[in-house]
């Protein structure tokens, strides 16, 4: 019988090659209840607070900024445009998501994008002890210490939500 290949998403690799710890989860992503972070978190069985979901947003002039927010949470836009440093931002259209990212809705991990952008982590992160965040395709996730993402990259913890 042929052993089942275990799937490596670029974040993954990312992580490997930063010899950085972290748990792999993959889930069948066609349930309704996938659609969210309190399903993925259920599914998961994991607490609702540690599961986020990561968001590309632009200021219009061709500028991209991340913001890793608890997946319960919504985005204080003025905030994150103060942080970034720029008069206002909005998501980006997902029409632009895929080409910009390389991954597509439902799997956008703040790491290993085509791009590496200004990354803004909510301060919520600071509250637990790991995060669960997008493996960088649809039904996995990947648990890692928040510190990874400042450290790995370059990420600001600030508070950006509602």
């Amino acid at each position: 019988m042929a052993k089942k290949k275990e799937i490596k998403t670029n974040a993954m690799r990312l992580l490997d090659d930063n010899s950085i710890n972290y748990n792999h989860y993959s889930f069948a992503a066609d349930s309704e209840a996938a659609r969210t972070g309190v399903g993925v978190a259920d599914i998961i069985g994991k607490n609702h607070n540690q599961v986020f979901k990561t968001i590309l947003t632009t200021d219009g002039k061709g500028n991209n900024f991340v913001a890793v927010v608890m997946s319960e949470d919504s985005i204080d836009f003025k905030k994150l445009a103060k942080e970034a440093g720029v008069k206002s931002l909005s998501m980006l259209p997902l029409k632009d998501l895929t080409v910009t990212t390389g991954y597509e809705k439902g799997g956008c991990s703040p790491f290993a994008m085509k791009k590496t952008f200004p990354t803004f982590v909510d301060i919520k992160s600071q509250d637990v002890e790991t995060i669960i965040i997008s493996a960088g395709k649809v039904g996995h996730q990947i648990e890692v210490k928040p510190k990874v993402l400042e450290e790995l990259i370059s990420a600001k913890v600030v508070d950006i939500t509602k």
